[in-house]
């Protein structure tokens, strides 16, 4: 829905308006060093959670939408009746939502998702609320947690999300949290990491204890085969997102949007009709032949598909980054 970004904005801006951003700024490029080395896993102010919503919210509320709409695009039977969100933050996850359970009319749809959301920062908790003070009728949707959220045991709701979450977890947490998913009721579960090495790597990590455990992938990989992505490489996709004249500043930025870069996997325990592939890199076009970089048959390919003369070319030509190749 087109106004549930300005929305979120809106709500952003609300909570600045007696804030200096000049010091946010400071903050946040602190806040941008600890996260590009792995050392911040909580907030020590109010300042760094605010810096934190201004900056990274709108971009990390489009990963989780992206991987919602796969979801829904992949396995359109799965129906999501609730949602359980580990580790929520400010409600991105929330926020996600909203983009796709709101009408036209800006009002919630009947089916919105009846939403548990787990968060050990008070604070934070305090500036979700806040965040959603004018969303119609959400309060009777949404529940809200103080836990940390390995001490969450009840995980039977059809989704389970955990966003930027596994980096802050050991493995062995990691794996706890698998394997009390595998017995619940929950039907799809969703880890989305940051789109570096370091991100891919925890993913990765995650993808092949999912497929130990028996279980389906419903995005991004075409298979449970092996993944090839090499040594030196990793697997990773990206959102644009338009940026609010605080993220442009807090973010020295010139352009009126960026593009967040993440890597996630989407598991489930149902059935999944696997496609053939899923694009990987940006679609390279020449007059005669499109150029794909594919995950396919457990091996990366590259594959050029002839612009002339084929019935599919209209499907082709919209494909980019991030699709699955299913033509």
């Amino acid at each position: 829905m087109n106004e549930t970004p300005k929305q979120l904005f809106d709500s952003i801006n609300a909570l600045f308006e007696n804030v200096s951003l000049k010091e946010l700024k400071t903050i946040n490029l602190e806040l941008s060093k600890k996260y590009k080395k792995q050392k911040h896993n909580f907030f020590s102010s109010d300042k760094e959670r605010l810096s934190y919503i201004a900056s990274r919210m709108p971009a990390t509320t489009k990963a989780i939408e992206y991987s919602l709409n796969e979801i829904k695009n992949i396995t359109p039977k799965i129906s999501i009746k609730s949602v359980l969100d580990l580790g929520s933050g400010s409600g991105a996850t929330l926020w996600a939502l909203l983009s796709i359970f709101t009408s036209e009319n800006g009002k919630l749809k009947t089916d919105f998702p009846r939403t548990f959301l787990v968060e050990k920062d008070e604070k934070m908790i305090f500036y979700a609320k806040e965040l959603l003070k004018n969303v119609k009728g959400i309060s009777k949707k949404v529940t809200f947690g103080k836990n940390d959220i390995l001490r969450v045991k009840n995980y039977d709701f059809d989704l389970l999300m955990l966003s930027y979450v596994a980096n802050e977890l050991k493995n062995f947490q990691i794996d706890k949290i698998i394997k009390r998913w595998v017995f619940s009721k929950s039907k799809v579960i969703v880890f989305i990491e940051p789109g570096t090495k370091y991100g891919f790597k925890n993913i990765k990590y995650i993808r092949d204890f999912l497929i130990k455990k028996g279980c389906n992938l419903i995005a991004p990989c075409p298979n449970t085969l092996k993944c090839p992505m090499p040594k030196n490489d990793w697997c990773h996709f990206y959102v644009r997102v338009k940026r609010s004249k605080i993220h442009k500043y807090l973010k020295g930025g010139t352009l009126g949007y960026e593009d967040e870069k993440f890597s996630y996997v989407i598991a489930t325990k149902e059935k999944v009709k696997y496609p053939k592939a899923r694009i990987l890199r940006f679609v390279k076009k020449t007059k005669q032949d499109i150029s794909f970089t594919l995950c396919k048959d457990g091996k990366v390919l590259n594959e050029k598909v002839s612009r002339k003369g084929k019935k599919r070319d209209k499907i082709i030509e919209k494909l980019n980054w991030g699709d699955v190749f299913d033509v």
